[in-house]
């Protein structure tokens, strides 16, 4: 038999019960609300009974939740967070599109960053939020517009492009390099302390394979979970990194890293463009376009 769903519950004792529960204060709930305690205080009555459920256990100078408040209140939390951000920008002053981009760490710091201002002089009329991901989407692109993901292109129902061709690099401070000078002797390498990044396909392992140095297990000293991480941990000296060409070039033309060993092993991971699997709306048609013309400008973007 098919239920047909209850009416929502008034909205100002929603609105009521959910200060007070996050306040954990009546007081202080309508000192948020602009109203007496009181008002608060019937508005909450007024929700118990419409849900037939008890809400606060009302102890002296304490609002303790009970266990159907504390579930309910993350639901109200999230619902009224939406319906605040989506009518400012519908209807706040500033009517600008917004586009939510989300992308690594290493990427937003390294590279997005520092082109931006290109960006909002072409599209002056679109805002930006960006949010920061250690690992990307791999169900389906989540809070964001488009992802910009470092992996291997196997994200399924979605819009994948590739944007970048990668190879490995082996790097250090020059600082390091003055204590530990390796030249062109992988067997040098091996001896001094190294930095390796979880997830990459291509490990030090392998780089020494191709080295002829087969069957080698070298532990590095530091592992990290982000790029980002690794790379800061080179700059400080700690040892050399096996890494990904794309980010570099900023450390690199800083003097902050210097390449170690002339030999670079082929990435199979790089940088993608992620979409959901929907037309694109012109906000994200004109990032993507705008992303593309630059990674081609210079000469780091591969053509499907």
């Amino acid at each position: 038999m098919k239920h047909n769903p209850r009416p929502l519950p008034p909205l100002k004792a929603l609105k009521c019960f959910e200060a007070a529960a996050r306040l954990r204060s009546l007081t202080r709930a309508a000192e948020e609300l602009y109203v007496t305690q009181g008002a608060i205080s019937q508005q909450v009555k007024l929700l118990e009974e419409y849900l037939d459920t008890q809400l606060f256990i009302r102890k002296p100078r304490k609002l303790e939740l009970t266990d159907a408040a504390r579930a309910y209140l993350p639901v109200l939390v999230e619902a009224f967070n939406i319906l605040q951000s989506g009518t400012n920008e519908l209807f706040g002053s500033d009517h600008r599109a917004l586009l939510t981009v989300k992308c690594g760490s290493s990427f937003l710091q390294r590279w997005l960053m520092p082109r931006l201002t290109s960006f909002y002089e072409q599209h002056p009329g679109i805002r930006l939020r960006l949010m920061s991901a250690v690992w990307p989407s791999q169900d389906e692109v989540e809070e964001a517009d488009i992802e910009i993901s470092n992996g291997y292109g196997n994200w399924s129902g979605m819009q994948v492009e590739r944007m970048t061709r990668e190879h490995l690099v082996v790097v250090g401070s020059p600082g390091f390099l003055e204590r530990f000078p390796v030249d062109e002797d992988a067997m040098k390498i091996l001896q001094v302390p190294l930095i390796t990044i979880i997830g990459e396909k291509e490990n030090w392992q392998q780089w020494f394979r191709q080295q002829g140095l087969a069957n080698l297990m070298p532990m590095p000293v530091l592992e990290c979970d982000t790029s980002t991480a690794a790379f800061d941990a080179a700059c400080n000296g700690i040892g050399l990194l096996l890494a990904r060409s794309f980010n570099l070039k900023p450390l690199i033309d800083e003097g902050k890293l210097v390449q170690a060993h002339p030999f670079t092993l082929k990435a199979s991971g790089a940088h993608y463009l992620v979409l959901p699997n929907k037309p694109p709306s012109p906000k994200v048609i004109a990032f993507r376009d705008w992303l593309q013309a630059t990674l081609e400008r210079e000469e780091q973007y591969i053509r499907r």
